[in-house]
């Protein structure tokens, strides 16, 4: 340390130089940190299970999902799968224990009996074989079990719960939590699939007409060296005569995806495991780089401009006898001080802000927890090759040159003009393309979010159903006595929501031909019409009793039949429905308007022969805290104390476009970061810069020039620098434009507005940061700078 005491004094003489590379690095390698976090749980997703290479989970072209059966049919038929399990996440919400006093909401999934022989999740009590042969017993997980019962033993006691309250449930078994896995962190409690009887019976093991398509998921292990997709379409012929989706032709496809691709596969799943966008993880991957790459450059830029305050200091060390090994080695463990301290740094703030960083990339982040010896040794080799990268070009240039060279000053004049000018334009060119792609991202999500719904909606307030319907009659006829509700609905689905979406249907066309037709099934009463301001066409049967049908214009457009059709007629293969037309609507957007988009078919019944899924409660006024405060406490009142949540539509809306916002607010915050460093840089670039070019603006001064002139020129040098950091900055911005249209799947408007914003930002900023800084400099008297000469 005694040899480094020159830097040590040189750090303290040069706070600006010290703020900005400790800052800068710092911020920088606080997202890498979390960053590196987050992409290295993600593609070691289930690492622990040892034959995740032969499970794949069973799918087609729109959906990973199936029915329980699916796996019994399949694995009846094909040798080839060694073992199989299907899990339903029907229970995972709005099941909760009755436990003596009270009710408490528990996380569950259903499985086939052979959940913990098949998936290598442990178990800290019960044995893999036996914990859920009973198809009353329960496996908690060790959340699950101090969540019931504190720290009081678990195994064996009874718990009720709530979709089958007549039995009791044993616990056999206790689970480690899950970590880093496709199931979700949270599940509480494993049940036998018999369980799914009580919540859904189209998704039971005894449905054999396999009603609900997506219910389960099929997951087969097959034997070493099989690939089922090979297949997949002698499977997809077999099932055709079990599987309505493929003998109707619904589904034309069949897919295995392995355990290793379903994390990170663009098909969706049907069920709650964890899925994530591959396209993210690369342009964290990237924005994390540029962050870090542009701090280098500014330690590497800032380096090279002080290095002419510091060639006299290495000059007197080559004439001492130092060799040029000695000084660029020297200069490389000066920036691995520098390094190192600012890793450590960087590491505390990754860890205060660790919550906020897993809420918005939607990811578990575990810095400390991920520590290991491996871990750390990655982190040595970073640093050590970061302080190599930063370190290099000041080292190169302070040993190469001759110290008669530095005294002459042919040092200082290359370094101003030729280094600090490029690394000037690459930073600035990474500025630019990360703002780009930020402006476009906002631009693209303002979009998204103000496209047309097809309809419109107040104030509502909707609520689960999770008693019985005279319950809930109860409570919608208390809730219209209140002064502030406008209306109640039953419905069993809302717009915002993709519940029915995937009703298929065979209708008789305008030709009299047999027609296939999927469209999103809404059933309510006839409040829905008003709640949502639906655009009727025309309207031409009354709401009774009995059920009548509102289809949106697009299902005539479909089937080749007129808008003032009576009625519309299923095949016998899908039942013979007769659907008498009480009116026709424009067309609504189900979901988020990136889904795929079906016609709707509205159902409407009398209120009281409805159970609804939802009770949706439009309020008049501006006071909704309070309005939610009193509806929450009567239906508490009403369902004797069951755990529940309600929610304002217009959230419910906005969480539907919660991965594109907080991707949106993650690039932001990486461009603000971008554009903070960039700026710190500049700032202190320019101080330099301008500081080693005053004797040069002194001369002209003397020989006639102004200060006008002066700051025309450092003004006119930033811009052109900036307009060669253009053509660097493009294909950046493209690749950038291009795999934010892969998450968005929105057609994109005007690209290049983008590109503008962000050039006229930079350039403001730039222009601005150099006006004030040379203020000072270019109106200094030449004689100050001249005297020594």
């Amino acid at each position: 340390m005694k040899g480094l005491k020159t830097y040590f004094t040189f750090l303290n003489k040069n706070k600006m130089f010290t703020l900005v590379n400790m800052g800068g690095l710092s911020i920088s390698l606080m997202f890498v940190l979390l960053i590196a976090n987050m992409v290295s749980r993600q593609l070691s997703i289930d690492k622990e299970q040892p034959d995740a290479s032969r499970i794949y989970a069973f799918g087609n072209e729109q959906y990973i999902g199936s029915h329980y059966l699916v796996g019994e049919i399949l694995s009846t038929q094909y040798p080839e799968i060694e073992d199989w399990c299907a899990v339903s996440n029907l229970a995972y919400t709005g099941t909760y224990v009755l436990q003596e006093t009270r009710k408490v909401e528990l996380k569950i999934l259903a499985s086939r009996n052979n959940f913990f022989q098949f998936f290598y999740f442990k178990l800290l009590s019960g044995r893999p074989d036996q914990v859920l042969t009973d198809k009353n017993s329960i496996v908690l997980t060790e959340n699950g079990a101090r969540k019931l019962f504190g720290n009081e033993p678990a195994i064996g006691k009874a718990l009720r719960l709530s979709a089958n309250s007549q039995e009791t449930y044993t616990v056999t078994g206790i689970m480690k939590n899950i970590g880093n896995s496709l199931f979700p962190s949270d599940i509480e409690a494993i049940v036998p699939y018999n369980f799914i009887d009580y919540i859904d019976k189209s998704s039971s093991m005894h449905e054999r007409n396999m009603n609900n398509a997506g219910g389960a998921t099929v997951f087969a292990r097959f034997h070493e060296g099989t690939n089922p997709n090979d297949k997949a379409t002698q499977m997809l012929d077999y099932l055709k005569k079990y599987y309505w989706i493929y003998a109707l032709g619904y589904m034309k496809e069949v897919k295995w995806i392995s355990m290793h691709d379903f994390h990170f596969s663009e098909i969706p799943s049907n069920g709650t495991f964890l899925q994530y966008s591959f396209t993210k993880v690369v342009i964290f991957i990237c924005v994390g780089i540029l962050i870090l790459l542009m701090a280098v450059f500014n330690y590497i830029s800032m380096s090279v401009a002080q290095t002419s305050y510091r060639a006299k200091e290495m000059a007197t060390r080559r004439l001492l006898g130092s060799s040029r090994p000695d000084i660029f080695w020297r200069m490389i463990v000066e920036s691995f001080l520098l390094t190192l301290g600012a890793f450590l740094l960087a590491f505390l703030l990754a860890r205060a802000v660790e919550l906020f960083a897993s809420d918005l990339l939607q990811v578990k982040l575990d810095l400390t927890g991920d520590l290991n010896i491996l871990t750390l040794s990655i982190y040595l080799a970073g640093i050590l090759l970061l302080s190599l990268l930063a370190g290099f070009v000041p080292a190169t240039l302070l040993s190469r040159y001759n110290p008669l060279d530095i005294v002459k000053g042919n040092f200082r004049r290359k370094t101003k003009v030729v280094y600090l000018r490029g690394l000037y334009i690459i930073q600035s060119s990474l500025t630019l393309a990360m703002l780009t792609c930020a402006i476009y991202l906002s631009i693209q999500l303002y979009n998204i979010l103000h496209e047309p719904l097809g309809y419109s909606y107040g104030n509502i307030l909707n609520y689960p159903a999770l008693v019985n319907k005279q319950k809930l009659q109860t409570f919608r006829d208390k809730a219209r006595t209140l002064p502030f509700v406008n209306e109640v609905c039953f419905t069993q689905g809302t717009p915002a929501d993709l519940q029915g979406e995937n009703n298929a249907v065979q209708i008789y066309n305008g030709k009299g031909e047999i027609q296939n037709i999927r469209w999103r099934s809404l059933t309510a009463d006839s409040t829905f019409i008003h709640l949502f301001h639906l655009n009727l066409i025309n309207n031409h049967l009354p709401v009774t009793k009995e059920t009548t049908y509102f289809f949106s214009d697009s299902v005539f457009n479909a089937l080749g039949l007129s808008h003032d059709a009576d009625y519309l007629r299923s095949s016998p293969q899908t039942g013979s429905m007769h659907y008498p037309i009480a009116g026709t609507f424009k067309d609504i957007k189900s979901g988020s308007i990136l889904d795929t988009q079906y016609p709707t078919m509205l159902s409407i019944m009398h209120p009281d022969s409805i159970y609804p899924w939802n009770i949706l409660i439009e309020v008049a006024g501006n006071e909704l805290t309070y309005y939610k405060k009193e509806l929450d406490k009567l239906y508490s009142e009403t369902i004797e104390g069951i755990p529940f949540e309600s929610e304002w539509y217009h959230n419910q809306v906005k969480a539907i476009y919660k991965d594109l916002t907080n991707l949106q607010h993650t690039i932001g915050i990486f461009t603000g970061a971008a554009l903070l460093i960039s700026l710190l840089g500049l700032t202190a670039m320019s101080l330099y810069f301008i500081a080693q070019r005053k004797r040069d603006m002194a001369i002209r001064k003397v020989f006639g020039s102004s200060s006008r002139q002066e700051m025309k020129r450092l003004i006119q040098f930033a811009f052109s620098s900036l307009v060669i950091s253009i053509i660097i900055a493009l294909p950046l911005a493209y690749i950038g434009i291009m795999q934010i249209n892969r998450i968005t799947h929105y057609q994109s408007t005007m690209p290049w507005l983008s590109g503008i914003i962000a050039f006229i930002t930079v350039t403001a900023i730039s222009l601005g940061s150099v006006y004030l800084i040379s203020r000072s400099a270019t109106r200094e008297n030449p004689i100050k700078n001249l005297k020594t000469e």
